[in-house]
């Protein structure tokens, strides 16, 4: 019995392996009869065969039926001609079956039928369908060393090609090659170019090409027009795709609905929704189209993210009213939307109303609810919500539990996160590094460090490489807990394994070797970062400068301070605030009140740490007049005395040090 190639998937080996078949035993049909549908040109019946060919292969109904007339064609003692063969493997090509073509042209290749040039651009566009370029590289050679020269649809093809393989560069040399070779660039090649270059960000040169194409005397159409402006508009050069529009208008082409919705999703991108809203109403007040769902969808997410939620209602109720039905993406926007800022009981509304107007939602759909759910600790609607989308035969993906996962961790539920875990990977979705991430994190919360690392190594055993995050959460969990060593270590595995600390890392654990006292190695971490060009922040620095006034080194700290401008780093409202700190822990009150006041002609605000360090600074040094006026200051400016500021405000006048009235002003 003979195999038979299927429509839908058969691969190319099992085509292959049938048309060997159909080319040994002739027409012999699956039940063992002889074929009556396709009559043997051994019979002489070709003619009748060949005449279908050529009007146009109406009887040819399926895959199975040309491979049977190529057969035929093949053990005709009158081989019909390329021109005969190439209409039939335009056959197939349209039957979306390029690799069964491929396998024809082999036989062809075998039995010595010659081909012509566009046997090879058929051959060459099976090959770059298939992936396979390196075939189609290698057939272009072959074609130009034959002798055969290759036209405008060969040069397409293989751009085009080029162009799927992302190998821009490849494009652009093969394009002038073929101006070289005198064949002259259609319209066609110059749109596969452009589109190749815009999708690489190359936009300089994009807009070079369509000056060049029109001194070749190639004109552009609105699909050029229409690639160029999305890219100019994917590079965020939204009013250089305006211009461009005006400049098509004037040249004689229409912009259609995809060319305006392309400019209106630029300016969204941009944040512009005013001018988004107006070129919506422009499209409305031209007779050739009206505005897409495309073009709604794009304002309405921009207006949502910008928690303009009345504008994105009030413009989703004019998709009704002017006839443009909303899609599951318009929901997904409006729910996204507002379930990012806490308004999970109007998402839910559009649930219902989508699932009403028998508009199905999809995963994305859920995801951003039950992300909402998670965020307000209501893990009970978020539950229902996972068994409603099993119900619909919607699978959780890897967000939808991450969501969950994460859920439980912040709200301390870690043996939950824990169950989830378990119940994920048993559903058949696999976790993936930010599942282990948020898994870590929890347990680091928790104090359960141990099971953090032990989820860091479940992660290599599932082939998953940790990140920074990773190992920085553990790195900070080991701070916390005050496990130096064990920190230590797993800084150093973190290089040793090729994931680069970040400055986030290295403030932590800078952090923590300060906090347990050992500056000394905080100092040469310190350096190490320097030396390494990490761009050290100001973050780093309050950490150091912090460590030395802890470390009775203020003076150093001082040192660090005034070296700031100069290592191109600005103190913040906490660098004051550890400098007079240091001063005021080492009876330096004279220098904190300069340095209070330099901090405030340099346009620094003092915050409520810094009144109460300063004020307690000076109780301390027994300057009662300038504790006085500084508490008077902070209380003007609404800020409070903290309890340790107070106990030592009542401490001094119940000693009689301090007048009861400035205790009156904290009362």
């Amino acid at each position: 019995m003979l195999a038979r190639v299927s429509r839908s998937g058969s691969s190319t080996a099992s085509a292959a392996r049938s048309i060997t078949t159909r080319l040994v035993h002739g027409g012999v049909s699956k039940t063992g009869t002889i074929r009556k549908s396709v009559p043997s040109l051994s019979e002489g019946t070709f003619r009748g065969e060949y005449l279908k060919l050529r009007s146009g292969f109406h009887d040819i109904k399926s895959l199975d039926d040309a491979i049977d007339l190529f057969g035929d064609m093949v053990r005709s003692h009158r081989l019909p001609s390329a021109i005969d063969f190439n209409k039939l493997m335009g056959v197939v090509v349209k039957m979306d079956r390029p690799d069964v073509v491929i396998s024809l042209y082999k036989k062809m290749e075998m039995r010595r039928i010659p081909c012509n040039i566009y046997s090879f651009t058929i051959l060459l566009k099976c090959f770059c369908s298939c992936r396979k370029f390196s075939f189609a590289l290698s057939t272009f050679g072959k074609m130009t060393k034959l002798g055969f020269h290759p036209d405008v649809v060969t040069f397409n093809t293989l751009l085009h090609g080029f162009c799927l393989e992302e190998r821009i560069s490849e494009a652009v040399a093969l394009f002038d090659q073929m101006v070289e070779t005198g064949c002259q660039p259609d319209v066609v090649t110059v749109n596969t170019l452009m589109n190749g270059l815009c999708r690489e960000g190359r936009i300089l040169e994009a807009v070079a090409l369509l000056d060049r194409m029109v001194e070749m005397g190639c004109a552009p159409n609105v699909t050029t027009f229409t690639t160029l402006i999305n890219g100019l508009c994917l590079e965020g050069r939204v009013l250089e795709a305006v211009a461009l529009v005006t400049k098509m208008v004037e040249k004689g082409h229409q912009p259609d609905a995809f060319t305006y919705g392309t400019i209106v999703n630029g300016m969204c991108k941009m944040g512009d929704t005013v001018s988004a809203l107006n070129l919506l109403r422009k499209m409305e007040e031209d007779s050739h189209f009206k505005a897409d769902v495309v073009s709604y969808n794009a304002i309405i997410d921009r207006l949502c993210k910008d928690g303009l939620h009345t504008e994105a209602q009030n413009l989703f109720d004019e998709m009704h009213e002017k006839g443009v039905s909303p899609n599951v993406i318009t929901y997904n926007c409006m729910i996204d939307g507002f379930c990012n800022y806490g308004k999970w009981s109007d998402a839910v509304r559009f649930l219902h109303d989508m699932i009403k107007r028998e508009i199905s939602p999809n995963v994305v759909t859920f995801n951003a609810l039950i992300n909402a759910f998670v965020k307000e600790g209501k893990f009970t609607e978020a539950e229902k919500l996972l068994d409603e989308m099993l119900c619909r035969g919607i699978f959780p993906d890897t967000v939808t539990y991450n969501s969950m996962i994460g859920g439980f961790c912040k709200h301390n539920r870690l043996d939950d996160a824990k169950r989830l875990f378990v119940l994920m990977a048993s559903k058949g979705c696999s976790p993936d590094v930010v599942t282990f991430n948020t898994l870590i994190d929890g347990c680091c919360r928790a104090n359960r460090i141990d099971d953090g690392m032990e989820l860091l190594r479940e992660m290599s055993r599932r082939g998953l490489v940790a990140d920074t995050v990773s190992y920085t959460t553990l790195v900070h969990g080991f701070c916390q807990v005050g496990d130096l060593n064990a920190a230590e270590d797993l800084f150093q595995e973190m290089s040793s394994h090729g994931v680069c600390p970040d400055i986030l890392t290295y403030n932590i654990m800078l952090d923590g070797l300060c906090d347990n006292g050992k500056l000394e190695k905080a100092l040469e971490m310190f350096e190490v970062m320097q030396k390494s060009k990490i761009d050290v922040d100001t973050v780093t620095y309050n950490i150091i400068i912090h460590g030395m006034c802890k470390g009775s080194k203020v003076d150093e700290a001082w040192d660090l301070f005034c070296s700031l401008p100069i290592n191109g780093v600005e103190p913040n409202v906490q660098t004051y605030n550890i400098m007079i700190y240091g001063f005021c822990g080492k009876s330096a009150v004279s220098e904190a009140k300069a340095l209070f006041q330099r901090m405030k002609d340099n346009e620094y605000v003092p915050d409520e740490c810094t009144y109460n360090t300063l004020i307690r600074g000076c109780l301390r040094a027994r300057e009662t007049e300038a504790s006085a006026e500084v508490i008077k200051e902070m209380i003007s400016n609404g800020f409070c005395a903290d309890a340790s500021t107070f106990k030592m405000v009542v401490d001094k006048v119940s000693a009689g040090i301090l007048d009861k009235r400035v205790l009156d002003m904290l009362s």
